[in-house]
Order: C-alpha cells, then structure tokens, then sequence
C-alpha cells in the first residue's frame, strides 16, 4: 500500500477522467458546455496515454518484487519491517514516480545481489536523468555515463563510467605533474639566469626581460592529490595447517524453518571463499557456524592445526569499550608489529585528524562498524572470516581494503554483496539454499555463467546436451 501512493498524482487523474466521462454522459452534444468539457477530457486521456499507467498495482509488485520483495510480503504493514526494509519501500515508492530527474543517496545500501542486479536494469533503461552517490563501484561502471569529482571545492565532470575515470584521472594528474614539474625547472633556471648576472650591466637587459617573463608566467599549482592511496599489510598468523575448518553433516534450525540439514562444508588453506545466495538463504548462519560463534542442532565443526581465525560481523561494533578513544581501541589490539602502522589504518578507514580522538560512545553506528574492522585487522591471523566488510566503506576505503585481501596469505571467507570485490577476490563460491551449500570454482562472474550454463543445459532438447566437466561439487 505504501508503494501504490506512488500513483496518487495518476489515481486524482483517473478519477478526473470518470468525473468528465459521468459530465460528457449527462449533457447533450448540442449543449454550451459540451465542446469545453470534451476539450477537457480529451487532454486528460492525452495525459493518461502518455504515461502508459493502466495496471499500477501490478507495476508496484514488480519494482517490490525486483526489489527483494516476496509475494507474501506484499500486504505486510511497513512499520512491521525492519529499517533496512523499510529503505526499500522508500526506494520503490521513488522508481514508480518516474520522476524526469531522480536523485539517489546510496540506492545500493540494503540491497542484496539480487536485489542490486534488477535496480542497474531498472536503472539503465530508466528514461529521465539520473544523478547519484554511490559507494559500488560495478553498480556505477554499469549504470552512469558521467563522474562528477568533488575534490577541495571544485567539480570536475568526466564522460565516462567510474573505472575509465580512475584511468583518466590518473593520467590527467601525471599529465599535471610532468607540467608543473617542467614550469618549476624552467623558473628555477630563469631565476638563477637572474641571480648570476643581476650585478652585470652588459647584462642589465637580458636580466630585467627574465624578471618580466617571471613576472608574466601563469604559475601552476601543486597538482591535487587524491586522499588514502596509501596500502595496508594485514599481519599473518604462523602457517595453518591444510585443512582450516570444516563442518560435516552440519544441521541448524530456527524454530520450524532449517536452514541447514546435512551440509558438508571443508575449507582449505589459501582458500578465498565468497558464499552467495538470497536473502535469508542461511549466508550469515553459515559465516557464524565455521566461526563457532553459533552452536550446530546436528552434525561437527573441525578446527585444523594451528588456525587462528579472526571474525567480523556488523554486531561486533557494540562490543567496543564506549570509554577508549578510536586510536586506544585499535592500539589495544595490534601487536608489536603492527602498531607503528595503526594511524595510517586508521586514515585509510576515514578516521583522520582528531577524529582518532573521538571516544567510541560518540561514533556513528558506521564508525564503529569501521573501528570494529579495523581492530581484526592489526590482530594476527591465518583464517578470516568476514561477514559485509565493505559496509560503510567509500570507494578508496573499499579499494584499500580489496588491496589487502588480494595480498593476505592466509585463508579467506567472506559474506558481501559488492559485486566488484566478488568479481576481484574469490577464488570459490559456495552457494547457500535449500538447506545445502553447493561450491564452484573461480569468483562470482565464473559462478554465474556455470549457473546460466546449467539452466541452458536444462533446457535443451536431450540429445543436444553435451557432456562436460561438473562446475560445482559438495
């Protein structure tokens, strides 16, 4: 009901319609008044063809279901939501105006893969003007065809998606070095020209035109940097043994609903594990379950030799001491070897300046969301186990990060819905439903393409199906 008032404007014009029909079925054409009142009614069926509207409740369904939405949701009363759904009502409501320009604060948050699939869709064909903030980087190399780039108060626009941006910025700041570099040589010859012979008088006019070309020259500025470009090493445990953990026959359920009935889920050395699936598909139960955070209703969890795991999830940043500042917080957890480094892992997490100071009381819930990750990460570790760490992470931040990851030796799983780093880092994925966990091989692009493989192969007449290697195994 709340996505349906979206159409409030179209259901006043609907009911203006019936009014000028019921006035257009009571007057005689030869009437003084009819030839107005057709003029009248004319324009609104010209208006109500245009927006093409005719079965608004069934548009409503389909954004709410694209969204995430179940058909058994559809009647639910909103305040019965949680706020990350709620957002989403919010959002929907929003896309079923069609506005001419549609203005977006970070669409993404609390959207599943899923979910964020069907808005770049949505987005990409949409007809109006779009401008957006956003923090995904895949999401906005697929839907804009324009950057703007606020840097120290000025906008600089880029035609083009944010990943050539990258690459033209980057080029664009060289091309101002080498500039300023080149302009700083050539005054600081023309200056000692002018030092050398200021005293000479055979040379009084060759030196006073120096100081007019000096005095002409349009100096270049140090060209602007971009912040946090620095990288993070995250500290390693000593070396763990093959098998890091598994869980065998593993069983768990919430009240009547199991979400795990008999999965085998091994996880290897070196392993960089992504597991996907929808929305209440068990993807967090199972993060918590290899942490053993979360106790199984059957089956075995097995930690292997020598395996220090360390764990984040988005609850964590209510364990942090309200009474410490950012900067003790994380120093209280880094080792000898990483504390030299903690401020500089602080910056990259957008604590900069005197915000190391703030105590942990006075933070966003974000803040401490990044805090929370920042102290796993200065605490020495062969297996992660990470549960949405990209969440209130800006782009730099979230590139930081990914650098990281990609560099870390040991063992990896993670629980995201950015779709870059799960194109990036993953070496597996393991697919969570129906009560199993099912793995493939390569990162999120390879997952996709042996599902709509096996789909097609479904699909096929039987004797057209070839045989070929499995993608997925247990």
């Amino acid at each position: 009901r709340h996505a349906l008032a979206a159409f409030a404007d179209l259901h006043e014009l609907e009911a203006r319609r019936a009014s000028l029909e019921h006035a257009l079925a009571t007057l005689a054409p030869e009437s003084a008044e009819y030839p107005a009142i057709m003029e009248r009614y004319m324009a609104v069926c010209e208006e109500w063809d245009h927006r093409g509207r005719y079965d608004t409740e069934a548009e409503a369904e389909g954004v709410l279901a694209g969204l995430g939405f179940r058909a058994s949701d559809m009647e639910r009363d909103c305040g019965e939501l949680s706020g990350g759904w709620q957002m989403r009502v919010a959002l929907a409501q929003l896309l079923l105006r069609r506005p001419d320009f549609l203005l977006l604060d970070e669409p993404t948050n609390y959207l599943d893969l899923e979910a964020r699939t069907w808005l770049e869709e949505f987005l990409v064909a949409y007809p109006g003007t779009l401008i957006m903030v956003a923090h995904d980087r895949y999401f906005l190399d697929v839907t804009v065809d324009h950057i703007a780039e606020v840097l120290h108060g000025r906008v600089t626009d880029y035609p083009m998606n944010y990943s050539r941006y990258l690459a033209e910025r980057e080029e664009r700041l060289e091309q101002a070095r080498k500039a300023y570099e080149d302009q700083k040589a050539e005054v600081g010859r023309i200056e000692a020209f002018i030092h050398r012979f200021r005293y000479q008088a055979s040379k009084a006019a060759l030196v006073q035109s120096r100081v007019k070309q000096l005095e002409k020259m349009d100096r270049l500025r140090p060209p602007d940097g971009h912040e946090r470009t620095l990288k993070i090493r995250l500290p390693e445990a000593a070396r763990s043994g093959r098998a890091v953990v598994a869980l065998e026959g593993a069983r768990k359920r919430y009240g009547a609903v199991r979400v795990y009935d008999g999965a085998d889920v091994l996880i290897e050395r070196g392993q960089r594990v992504a597991l996907v699936g929808p929305n209440g598909a068990g993807k967090t139960t199972l993060l918590k379950l290899l942490a053993g955070v979360l106790p199984l209703d059957g089956g075995e969890r097995r930690v292997g030799h020598n395996v220090a795991l360390g764990y984040f999830a988005q609850d964590h940043a209510e364990m942090l001491d309200p009474e410490r500042t950012a900067l003790e917080e994380v120093l209280g957890a880094a080792s000898i070897e990483t504390a030299p480094h903690v401020r500089s892992l602080l910056g990259a997490f957008l604590f900069s300046g005197d915000a190391v100071e703030k105590r942990t009381a006075v933070l966003s819930g974000g803040e401490r969301s990044r805090l929370a990750l920042a102290k796993l990460l200065v605490e020495p570790s062969n297996c992660l186990l990470l549960d949405e760490p990209t969440n209130h992470l800006d782009l730099t931040a979230k590139e930081v990060l990914l650098e990281a990851l990609l560099a870390y030796k040991g063992t990896l799983v993670l629980v995201a819905h950015d779709r870059y780093l799960l194109d990036r880092l993953p070496t597996q994925v393991i697919e969570v439903g129906g009560g199993k966990a099912v793995r493939y091989l390569g990162n999120y692009e390879d997952y996709l393409r042996a599902k709509a493989s096996a789909v097609a192969a479904a699909s096929a007449p039987r004797g057209a199906r070839a045989a070929g290697p499995a993608r997925a195994s247990r």
